[in-house]
């Protein structure tokens, strides 16, 4: 079968590689379009829309890695096969590209073959992913464009990418490589753990909205259950001295793993939209026979069009907000809420700074 014609950007400073490159890919019946630095690349693929980026890593203006981050941060390139060409032949340069998001790492001199069929894995590799994805979002009746697409597949290259460079030739890799690409492995692969959590979670709630499901019988301690999520949050994000903690002990008619989870997501989504440094207070105390739990920081806030717009894969402001993640997390809370026949609301910060949490629960009997 002859492979696909491809669209491809092609950012490279040196004018011998460059020109050698796109005389290689134009003969074997691609598209070429070329850039000299990091800056002009970018503005090559927002005006290309290409199929795949061949980028150099040393470049004026702007580097190999300021690109494919700046790929990855928008939601129009974010899946965008890219492959790093590079003088240099280190694992540790290897390990940061492919972390980074990185498709592949061709290293100079190459072969036109070598090229070629680099360009052709790439693309092929990210068609079956997205085919994937696809099969997966229409059983659950949901869209492909939904910006947890990207994020399935992100940690994912980085275990494909460091496995691969292990796999490639193994002989020269050190016992410290090893352990550095091992390292990487298992934080790519815990961070891809900690999503696919999060839909089963999603998706779990939505088949017991549907269906009704009551539990009047669960009950939990609810400080226990609150402080443990939230100090473990705090420390992952590394703000363990910005947290303010304050919990009543108190029966709440929830089960632990449902209370444990609304503590998480709201004690990650203060973490994530507040800058370190300022405070996140956590309380939690009894009022007028509810359990009130109040979570509020001093980050960029929401305006009240989007607090009132919360829903699952929704995500505000991109260009401005950290945004790694589905974007379901406070549907997760707002749908347990429902389930437990609780209530759930977003207001400004104190003094309009931030953002204020409010869940209430029933007590337990």
């Amino acid at each position: 079968m002859t492979p696909k014609a491809l669209h491809v950007v092609l950012i490279e400073d040196d004018s011998r590689w460059r020109t050698w490159v796109q005389a290689h890919l134009e003969a074997a019946g691609h598209r070429a379009v070329t850039a000299a630095d990091g800056q002009a690349g970018l503005q090559a693929i927002a005006l290309a829309r290409p199929d795949v980026v061949l980028c150099d890593i040393e470049m004026p203006v702007l580097d190999g890695y300021g690109v494919l981050e700046k790929l990855r941060a928008e939601t129009a390139t974010a899946d965008l096969p890219f492959v790093f060409l590079t003088s240099r032949n280190s694992r540790i340069e290897q390990r940061r590209g492919m972390v980074s998001g990185a498709d592949d790492y061709l290293t100079k001199p190459f072969s036109g073959d070598e090229l070629l069929n680099a360009v052709n894995a790439v693309v092929r590799k990210r068609a079956v992913l997205a085919e994937r994805l696809r099969e997966y979002a229409e059983e659950y009746r949901r869209e492909l464009a939904a910006p947890w697409a990207h994020e399935l597949l992100t940690p994912l290259n980085g275990i494909l990418g460091m496995a691969s460079l292990i796999e490639s030739d193994p002989s020269t890799v050190s016992a410290t490589e090893l352990r550095e690409m091992a390292r990487a492995i298992h934080e790519s692969a815990r961070r891809q753990q900690t999503l696919i959590r999060k839909l089963v979670q999603y998706f779990r709630l939505e088949q017991l909205r549907e269906y009704r499901w009551t539990d009047p019988a669960a009950a939990v301690e609810a400080a226990a259950g609150i402080e443990d999520e939230v100090l473990g949050a705090v420390e992952r994000a590394g703000r363990s001295d910005d947290l303010q903690l304050e919990c009543a002990r108190a029966a709440v008619q929830i089960s632990p793993q449902w209370l444990r989870a609304v503590a998480a997501e709201l004690a990650e989504n203060a973490c994530r939209f507040s800058p370190k440094g300022s405070p996140i207070s956590v309380r939690g105390s009894v009022q007028d026979g509810l359990y009130r739990i109040e979570v509020a920081d001093q980050g960029c806030g929401m305006t009240p069009a989007e607090r009132g717009a919360v829903g699952a894969f929704r995500q505000f402001d991109r260009n401005r907000r950290e945004q790694q993640g589905f974007g379901i997390g406070l549907a997760i809370v707002r749908n347990v809420v429902r389930l437990h026949h609780g209530s759930f609301a977003l207001e400004s910060g104190r003094n309009g700074l931030g953002l204020c949490a409010i869940v209430e629960l029933p007590l337990a009997s």
